[in-house]
């Protein structure tokens, strides 16, 4: 039994929802891009890392993608991104038989390893600096 009575949080509501708030200034308490946007800020950084290691691919690798759960891994070639307001990344490749595979993640379920790959076809994919130049396209 609890040595508050049973109305207790109704009488003190008060204390957790004053009957005046002042209003939000835009200026001065902006919403980071993280919070309006979650599916967006997640993939400009994934764009931004894959494009950082890219360059320290040679000639012979190209940027692929490790994702593990439920005690299995797949690893294929990553050949594009997308996303969709306000949660989804999407991932689009090629898994090591030449099959094209698409994954569609939610933001807050993302796990995703970027490794280095034994390129494919006679030229390297290179998705970084083409998603960079999308990005900036469309700021």
């Amino acid at each position: 039994m609890s040595e508050y009575p049973l109305d207790y949080l109704s009488k003190k509501s008060f204390l957790w929802a004053p009957e005046f708030t002042a209003p939000i200034n835009p200026r001065t308490s902006t919403p980071h891009l993280s919070q309006t946007n979650p599916a967006r800020w997640t993939y400009q950084k994934l764009v931004e890392c894959i494009n950082s290691l890219e360059k320290s691919f040679d000639d012979e690798h190209e940027i692929g993608a490790r994702l593990v759960s439920f005690g299995s891994s797949v690893t294929f070639h990553l050949q594009d991104m997308s996303y969709y307001d306000p949660n989804i990344i999407n991932f689009y490749g090629r898994n090591e038989r030449g099959e094209e595979l698409q994954l569609i993640q939610h933001v807050s379920q993302l796990s995703v390893m970027f490794i280095t790959l034994k390129k494919q076809r006679e030229e390297p994919v290179r998705i970084g600096s083409k998603l960079l130049r999308a990005l900036e396209e469309e700021s």
